[in-house]
């Protein structure tokens, strides 16, 4: 099994697990209690337990530092694919098991990161059961009837799962979070000093006058203009889609109202990869659907296909414009 360097152990004393890991106790507790119970490795508790357990390593530094033992990129790449596979219902309770208990006990840092690497070898030689169904239902690439009603009700299935993926664990308004964030960073003058000019009612451009009402053409008309205006320095670029056919990368059919690509990536205008976004952004023309759960669940299916392109994300931002309104996550 895993064996570590002493270039491996000098990153481990270098790099100590943070607190964020031993704040799952309480979780993973839970989760092997339950399993002792149940004997199920595929009961919701055991299975959020090492969701957690698998995003808390993969945002630790150590694992962006100790190399992959199954392939050329490093630990926290590995650690991204195996929380795909437990989306995919190709990892379970058990296989993790080791690595909880050491987990629990507090164990030393060298026996937690060497159990995770020993995880990502053992599942890598190992190929997935072909019997276990998907723990999540994706949305299909073409609907089974012309009416589309088999597209819809995939949404009604896989809205109420994310939900419960992002129930608990979803606070709006977290004190310091924009202090800590946003305030005194480099960009923040540029920041301060676009905000300034859109304001300005003597401006070139009026910016303060956003379009009443707010239907979805006039509002993305607002945004290019101010992007062309204002951001034509910076290192994203905002695109729309007019058809579900401009976004590839996914067996879901999604067509996003904005998304920001970085500057300097495809050259394409018009048709765009779920591998390629940044951001995401949602707009809607009633105020009333600002902070719904029907316009965060939205955004989250966005957010979804962002992670399931992109495994090594750590974070996705997005937005949602209703009215004259806007909330960022």
């Amino acid at each position: 099994m895993a064996e570590l360097s002493d270039h491996d152990c000098d990153i481990i004393a270098n790099l100590p697990l943070s607190n964020s890991l031993y704040r799952l106790q309480d979780l993973l507790q839970e989760a092997e209690q339950k399993y002792n119970d149940t004997a199920d490795p595929r009961d919701e508790i055991c299975q959020q337990a090492i969701s957690k357990l698998l995003t808390t390593l993969m945002g630790e530094r150590a694992a962006f530092k100790l190399g992959s033992r199954t392939g050329d990129e490093n630990l926290a790449s590995d650690l991204a694919s195996l929380f795909r596979r437990l989306q995919q219902g190709h990892l379970t309770y058990d296989h993790c098991r080791a690595l909880v208990r050491l987990v629990i006990q507090k164990d030393l840092n060298v026996d937690i990161w060497k159990a995770v690497l020993n995880l990502t070898i053992t599942i890598s030689r190992g190929s997935p059961p072909a019997s276990v169904p998907p723990s999540f239902d994706g949305t299909p690439v073409k609907s089974t009837s012309s009416s589309q009603k088999g597209s819809e009700q995939t949404r009604e299935l896989v809205n109420p799962r994310i939900f419960e993926e992002i129930r608990g664990c979803t606070f709006r308004a977290v004190e310091g979070f924009f202090d800590k964030h946003f305030e005194e960073k480099h960009w923040s003058g540029k920041v301060d000093a676009i905000c300034r000019r859109v304001l300005a009612r003597d401006s070139d451009g009026n910016w303060a006058q956003f379009p009443d009402p707010p239907t979805q053409d006039d509002v993305l008309a607002w945004w290019f203009r101010l992007q062309e205006d204002l951001l034509s320095e910076s290192r994203g670029t905002y695109y729309t889609t007019a058809s579900k056919a401009d976004l590839t990368g996914s067996k879901a059919e999604r067509q996003v109202d904005l998304l920001l690509r970085a500057r300097g990536g495809s050259p394409s205008r018009n048709k765009h990869d779920w591998r390629d976004i940044l951001v995401c952004g949602e707009l809607k023309k009633s105020k009333e659907e600002i902070r719904t759960k029907g316009t965060l669940l939205q955004m989250s299916r966005y957010v979804r296909e962002v992670f399931a392109a992109q495994p090594t994300r750590r974070f996705v931002h997005a937005f949602a414009v209703c009215g004259a309104k806007m909330e960022a996550w």
